[in-house]
């Protein structure tokens, strides 16, 4: 035969219990989350770029632990500034620069 012991319970013990569990439950969920993986060095992120069909390197810029900016030229030459993920090497946005070096290159209006 068993035993239990009923104590009266108040709304209050209900809500302080209803509290602790979603408390333990996010902090299981927040250690459930796998860690950001590592920043690529300046080397790996040149590389990715170049498999993505950009060439002329002319300057990486780390703008923070997630993004890097880089300037390169296009696969039709333009010269282009990216913004690359950091830990993937995955361009995240391209900005194309146009710069005409004669006149004669000027588009016509």
């Amino acid at each position: 035969m068993r035993h239990t012991i009923q104590t009266p319970r108040s709304p209050l013990s209900a809500a302080v219990l209803a509290g602790l569990i979603a408390i333990g439950s996010g902090t299981a969920l927040a250690q459930a989350t796998p860690p950001a993986g590592p920043v690529m060095g300046f080397g790996q992120i040149s590389d990715a770029v170049t498999q993505q069909g950009y060439t002329e390197i002319r300057e990486i810029e780390r703008k923070s632990d997630k993004l890097y900016e880089v300037d390169a030229r296009d696969s039709s030459g333009l010269r282009a500034e990216l913004y690359v993920d950091a830990r993937t090497g995955e361009i995240l946005k391209v900005e194309t620069k146009r710069r005409f070096k004669d006149r004669d290159q000027r588009p016509m209006r």
